[in-house]
């Protein structure tokens, strides 16, 4: 479903269709009636639905599938898709139905079904060149080849439920249950330093330039140098857990949800910008593209905002969000239903 600003702008649109309509048929009227009078026999014809490229001319604008729309759903789930990753042309989803299912990004074709973790259900990941990354509740972390999809290695070291894992310049970053943050090699898949200072479970983290962000359930994010591994600062402003964490690269700017507000910093100072008001349920995910800041939450709502002036564009209803990705002009939602819808952004 969409939102009733949206149904009300196709209503719209399909009236201004039938005036263009009306009044291209009103000009065909004066020409043959002045042909008429000067005896010419030839009269205007406008049978325009026998000539696909004459409805594309001069209807084009209309017929175009407005923004915000929902326009295909991606089934084969048989549970909650939590995660979301777009990897040059698959989109590939984790679902708790213990599989991560790869899909064509272009024709919604499914290719292909990664499942089991070594006895343990995979919870999160990510993709990196030809490697994906995926955490496990049994506390270990897969990678897998993109191309063959054959396991390549297992990482261990965490003691508790691998959360949350991201890639950056060579270095595999990843959060646990168990309050730490693990960086890898990702050559030699070895530890390279413990990050630890979070007194609950890191639940997301996120990194720009030389710096993580980790966020947890002690409702705090934690900012780390990448190069020095020392803690750098301590944000606090959130009343409930950190959920999720995006950073708009260019304005410099890190956003975090947490149960029903999402909050932004300055990713140089440090300091609170402001604060987006408007889901009713715990905030799961966010995204960017352009000027324009994504976010799903629990409320079944994914909400569109202005990155400039922070008001509100759009919302779009639909099942409880657990995850979003962006590619191109369409935004994939993963849905506690088991289904990944695809919207027309």
């Amino acid at each position: 479903m969409i939102c009733t600003t949206v149904i009300n702008n196709i209503v719209e649109e399909r009236n201004q269709l039938c005036i263009y309509l009306a009044r291209i048929a009103k000009e065909r009227d004066i020409k043959n009636k002045e042909k008429w009078e000067l005896e010419d026999k030839t009269q205007v014809k406008l049978d325009i639905f026998t000539i696909p490229y004459h409805i594309k001319k001069m209807f084009g604008e209309f017929l175009k599938t407005p923004l915000y729309t929902e326009i295909k759903t991606l089934d084969g789930h048989t549970e909650g898709v939590s995660w979301i990753r777009i990897h040059k042309n698959k989109l590939y989803s984790r679902s708790a139905d213990n599989t991560i299912r790869i899909w064509n990004i272009e024709t919604y074709e499914h290719i292909h079904t990664l499942g089991g973790h070594n006895g343990g259900s995979m919870f999160c990941l990510a993709i990196h060149e030809n490697k994906l990354y995926t955490g496990s509740w049994n506390n270990t972390i897969s990678v897998w080849n993109t191309e063959t999809y054959e396991l390549v290695a297992t990482l261990e070291g965490h003691t508790e439920m691998v959360t949350c894992i991201a890639i950056h310049e060579n270095k595999l970053y990843s959060g646990s249950m168990d309050k730490t943050i693990r960086i890898w090699d990702t050559e030699t898949y070895k530890t390279i330093v413990i990050l630890r200072g979070h007194p609950i479970w890191v639940n997301c983290i996120t990194l720009h330039k030389n710096k993580l962000f980790s966020g947890s359930w002690d409702e705090t994010i934690r900012i780390w140098n990448t190069e020095t591994y020392e803690l750098v600062a301590t944000l606090r402003g959130h009343t409930g857990a950190v959920m999720c964490l995006c950073v708009q690269a260019h304005e410099n700017k890190l956003y975090s949800g947490s149960w029903d507000t999402i909050n932004i910093w300055n990713t140089e100072t440090h300091e609170h910008i402001g604060t987006l008001k408007g889901h009713s349920g715990s905030v799961s995910c966010l995204t960017h593209y352009e000027n324009k800041f994504v976010s799903g939450g629990r409320d079944k709502t994914i909400r569109i905002w202005n990155t400039e002036t922070y008001e509100q564009i759009a919302t779009l209803h639909t099942e409880d969000v657990l995850c979003l990705a962006l590619h191109k002009n369409k935004l994939y939602s993963g849905n506690r239903n088991s289904t990944i819808s695809v919207w027309k952004v």
